[in-house]
């Protein structure tokens, strides 16, 4: 996707342009930006990548100061951003002067939602977005479809939880293919309502495009198969149910493309699925905290799970799910010491800031506490869902949601880890974690002996 990157006057030599490009841009690509390549996801956890982008962008902040670092690949003007103020202007400096739009995001996203929240105009963005927000309940602690949303996720997990027990020992693990398929059909049935669990091929279209959407403008359009996908969707929204969200954007005008907006929540629910997938890798870990994870899964009945929605949150934070936030200038912008053109893509690496030992005692750590007592609060740069006025709308909802489900898989009795990794140790916690080879199982031995 890059051509040989050319020298900038006041940003990166050659030799660091070489560097960027095989240590931070490359893995980001081979991974995938909107839908992970297992391929990609093995080859950067086997290289170490995620921790090699962290010393690379920490030496170039070393070398270079604080200032976005400019660079050019293929004539587009990128930005390395390398301090964690800097996070916080980009965001609350959205939409004016820095799109949440750009190049690279309608590239991708117009694959399957070219009229998403996130890439419209000045004009259109505010109602979408207000429309979002409404849906979502953000800054609504609990949800006013928290129940609904509990019983929905009780009725997957146990199903799922049934399936593995009856399986029987050789059959009976969760994989990720397993745990997707459930997780995806609870999307559903919170977006649309219980009908739409069977509803695969809403699914299958969705994540068909999103792989066309890896490679953004670069790939062509694939405008059939969007005005399936589309047309499901809005059909969905007409039948859903009473307690569903699609049902809480009420009756909205053509303008607010109801299902463009639901098209993006289907989106970041698959995101949501790797980061739970990984958030019962770490309730199952060794450890104080994690057995108070458990504990509060196997005792708590209500509609407020803290720990639970810290746990989802510690995912994304230790092993982020958005690996790149990019903002894009519309007018030229002054920083310390450096003026950069305007049309510049402002690129915050968030797997840098999130595991940067230099800022953070508890970089490489298992740390629930930070999202109850405020710490993260104060950090600009944490972002799981973004933050400032193109922050995710759902934020509170989806770390809700997933409280559910896991509370609902540790109630089906002991869990293990039955893959090949290492145990997860709380204080030493690794850079990457492919959550395409995570294993568990409710029969037989724990990972390493150790009994969850």
């Amino acid at each position: 996707m890059y051509s040989e990157p050319h020298h900038e006057a006041n940003g990166a030599t050659p030799g660091e342009s070489l560097e960027i490009l095989s240590s931070v841009l490359l893995p980001t690509v081979a991974r995938g930006a909107i839908v992970r390549r297992p391929a990609g996801e093995a080859l950067v956890t086997a290289t170490d990548s995620d921790r090699r982008l962290v010393s690379t962008l920490r030496a170039l902040r070393a070398r270079h100061g604080d200032d976005p670092l400019p660079l050019r690949y293929m004539g587009r003007r990128i930005a390395l951003v390398l301090a964690a103020e800097d996070v916080r202007v980009l965001l609350r400096g959205t939409p004016d002067p820095f799109s949440p739009g750009g190049a690279e995001k309608r590239g991708a996203l117009s694959h399957f939602q070219p009229h998403g929240v996130l890439v419209s105009t000045q004009g259109d963005r505010p109602h979408r977005r207000e429309a979002n927000e409404h849906a979502l309940a953000l800054g609504r602690s609990p949800h006013p479809e928290a129940r609904a949303i509990a019983a929905h996720a009780d009725e997957e997990a146990r199903a799922l939880v049934a399936a593995l027990r009856n399986a029987g020992s050789l059959d009976g693990v969760l994989d990720w293919a397993r745990f997707s398929r459930s997780f995806d059909a609870l999307a559903r049935r919170v977006v649309f309502g219980a009908f739409a669990a069977r509803d695969r091929r809403t699914t299958e279209l969705l994540r068909r495009l999103r792989a066309r959407a890896n490679w953004s403008y670069l790939a062509p359009l694939d405008r059939s198969a969007r005005s399936s996908f589309l047309e499901r969707v809005r059909a969905n929204i007409e039948r859903a149910d009473p307690d569903a969200l699609a049902a809480r954007l009420g009756r909205p005008g053509a303008e607010e493309r109801p299902e463009d907006q639901v098209a993006h929540w289907l989106f970041a629910f698959d995101a949501a699925a790797i980061a739970t997938f990984r958030a019962l890798a770490l309730s199952t870990s060794q450890g104080t905290v994690a057995e108070a994870v458990r504990a509060e899964g196997r005792t708590e009945d209500g509609v407020d799970l803290p720990l639970l929605r810290a746990t989802l949150r510690e995912s994304v934070r230790l092993w982020p799910t958005t690996l790149v936030v990019i903002r894009e200038s519309l007018r030229a912008t002054t920083w310390r010491e450096r003026t950069i053109e305007p049309g510049t893509a402002f690129l915050v690496m968030s797997g840098y800031f999130h595991r940067d030992s230099t800022r953070l005692s508890y970089a490489d750590s298992f740390e629930p506490a930070i999202w109850t007592d405020g710490r993260a609060e104060h950090e600009p740069a944490i972002l799981p869902f973004s933050h400032g006025p193109a922050g995710c709308p759902g934020r509170d909802l989806v770390p809700l949601t997933v409280s559910f489900f896991l509370r609902a898989l540790l109630r089906g009795g002991p869990l293990h880890r039955v893959d090949e990794a290492p145990p997860l140790r709380p204080h030493e916690l690794p850079a990457s974690l492919d959550h395409f080879t995570l294993r568990f199982s409710y029969q037989g031995t724990a990972q390493g002996g150790i009994d969850v």
